[in-house]
């Protein structure tokens, strides 16, 4: 697939909507919990949905879209699923998770429109080989990911996800390479307060552990705070500061994962004055305090518990 790469930019930019793959087979039962969460309850995932079969109607950013066999939607910040109403037999797959794993790579992005582009047509039929390579490999994505979570060995569990991860970003290049080459002719489009919101949410990422206050952001996009929270608040239907406290906490739950350092260095890691501090922001925002969290990813079953389902997508 790497001979289709003749526009790095345009490909690399597409990472945004792309983050740690969870694949489900959907059916009423989930769709009708799914109505109950009224969709948007984790507004901060990214990911694609592709229906395999049957049908479905979609509210995409107050938009309504009709969803056949071989179509596709993205799911981004900037792009807010709030109502699906499936047929009996709708079935599909589908990956999303929090936006932290495609950071490196799409944090050199400042100017890029791909993202918004995709926002403006969200939605889209697939080419049928298309559709069954997306199919075949999300199976295969399914198949590690259980083997991730049957396994103790923390070396196999380092392979599994780092495997997972090189399969994910291959089919969400497939899927936006064929979106580039339907979506050329809005290329050109003004986007302005969606591209307010998107440089937004990368500075964000970029200076999460030493600036969290609205008005640095603001000041950044020239703009007053008042009127920069409306544009943020009206483009992804969060405000800034539910942002910042989600990115942080993020990032703060990634180091409480994957590291062995003890609480009170992780809150001076992410500059927080001292641990009660950090412990007092941390259970606010994620309900649980950093402590508890760390002990409950010791548990084995925590991966199964926290996995991410579509539920949790939208």
């Amino acid at each position: 697939m790497y001979d289709k790469l003749s526009n790095i930019y345009d490909l690399i930019s597409f990472y945004y909507f792309c983050i740690f793959i969870c694949v489900v087979e959907n059916n009423n039962t989930m769709y009708s919990e799914l109505q109950k969460d009224k969709l948007a309850r984790h507004w901060n995932k990214v990911g694609i949905l592709l229906c395999t079969n049957g049908s479905a109607q979609v509210s995409i950013n107050g938009q309504n879209f009709g969803l056949s066999r071989g179509m596709l939607f993205v799911m981004s910040p900037l792009i807010q699923i709030r109502d699906l109403i499936p047929s009996d037999d709708f079935e599909s797959v589908s990956f999303a998770d929090d936006l932290k794993v495609f950071y490196p790579i799409f944090k050199f992005i400042s100017d890029a429109d791909i993202p918004l582009r995709v926002r403006k047509r969200p939605c889209w039929q697939l080419p049928e080989s298309e559709a069954a390579y997306v199919t075949v490999q999300c199976k295969h994505i399914e198949k590690q990911r259980k083997a991730l979570n049957d396994t103790e060995d923390s070396s196999e569990r380092t392979l599994l996800s780092r495997q997972i991860h090189l399969i994910e970003q291959e089919v969400m290049l497939e899927i936006l390479i064929d979106n580039i080459r339907r979506n050329e002719q809005v290329a050109n489009c003004t986007f302005g307060h969606e591209l307010t919101a998107y440089r937004f949410i990368l500075e964000v990422h970029e200076n999460y552990r030493s600036q969290r206050s609205v008005a640095w952001y603001a000041a950044r996009a020239k703009l007053s705070p008042g009127h920069f929270s409306t544009i943020i608040r009206h483009t992804t239907g969060k405000t800034p500061s539910e942002w910042i406290a989600t990115i942080t906490v993020t990032y703060a739950k990634f180091l409480l994962e994957e590291s062995d350092k003890p609480v009170k260095e992780i809150a001076q890691e992410l500059n927080f004055p001292e641990q009660f501090t950090f412990r007092k922001y941390f259970k606010t925002h994620a309900g649980i305090s950093p402590k508890e969290y760390k002990r409950q990813c010791g548990k084995k079953n925590l991966y199964e518990k926290n996995k991410t389902s579509i539920i949790d997508i939208l």
